[in-house]
């Protein structure tokens, strides 16, 4: 067996990353909410705990989106080109749990982003 040493390890896993961000349209979406995301923490200033949150909130969706591709490009590889209804359903179930990882990612970014844009609107309609 091929034995690999750490440093290859990490190459071969950001080579993968890397075929991700460049292959998927929805990861470029992701990686773009996500920067957002991390700007808005910096700008509001929250705290340590709610930013620990937004992270993991954040790698939830991007590891559910790398799962999918692989998933979906395994399916393509073994399957082919020809459609099949159990085909489709095994992705979109796939599909279906990046969706679950991204509706939580909105909701923890309402919970602690909600407020403070709240106040701050409010405080803006005062002037």
């Amino acid at each position: 067996m091929y034995k690999r040493t750490i440093f290859q390890s990490f190459k071969l896993a950001l080579d993968g990353i890397i075929f991700v961000v460049r292959n998927e349209r929805n990861m470029k979406i992701h990686l773009i909410f996500s920067a957002m995301a991390v700007a808005l923490c910096l700008v509001l200033k929250v705290a340590p705990i709610e930013f620990i949150f937004i992270v993991f909130a954040i790698a939830l969706v991007l590891i559910a989106e790398t799962a999918n591709t692989a998933f979906e490009l395994l399916l393509d590889f073994v399957h082919g080109d020809r459609f099949h209804p159990d085909v489709k359903l095994m992705k979109d179930i796939v599909a279906g749990g990046v969706f679950i990882a991204a509706a939580n990612a909105f909701v923890i970014g309402v919970v602690v982003f909600g407020p403070r844009l709240l106040g701050m609107t409010m405080s803006l309609c005062r002037i």
